[in-house]
């Protein structure tokens, strides 16, 4: 895995991470919810406080995706530092992978056109640098 690959990935690791400390932790600060629900295009008859508190479950099982995520991506950097590549490049393919495809369902069902662009862009060039890269030929032949 080249250095850019890696640097992306590690991206996507943060993210992840970050999405997790601000959706478990914070959520019910108005400024995090007041800002995270603006980008969606919802019409309820609900004031966001109240959206929120109704939200408040789903993001809870949200923010485990993103970390279970993350832990994908650091076990998979840690095991190809350990040279135990075609393990660590499943891992950090498969969170890279799931990234792009959430980014690309959060673009066509919200606004939040930037997030799901930090969401899915790094990974996708993560990704295809992986691909490219890659002596492990069932990577190398995944890209084919």
């Amino acid at each position: 895995m080249n250095r850019l690959a890696k640097a992306l990935a590690l991206f996507v690791v943060v993210f992840h991470m970050l999405a997790f400390v601000i959706e478990a932790f914070l959520w019910m600060r108005p400024a995090i919810y007041e800002f995270s629900l603006s980008r969606f295009q919802t019409v309820v008859p609900l004031g966001l406080h109240d959206q929120a508190l109704l939200l408040k479950p789903h993001f809870i099982n949200q923010v485990f995706y993103n970390l279970f995520l993350a832990i994908a991506g650091v076990a998979g950097l840690i095991l190809v530092t350990k040279g135990k590549k075609e393990a660590g490049h499943a891992l950090v393919g498969y969170m890279c992978a799931s990234a792009v495809g959430a980014g690309v369902v959060l673009a066509f069902t919200s606004i939040a056109y930037i997030g799901a662009l930090l969401q899915a862009l790094p990974a996708a060039i993560a990704l295809a640098a992986m691909l490219r890269a890659s002596p492990s030929p069932a990577l190398a032949n995944a890209g084919a």
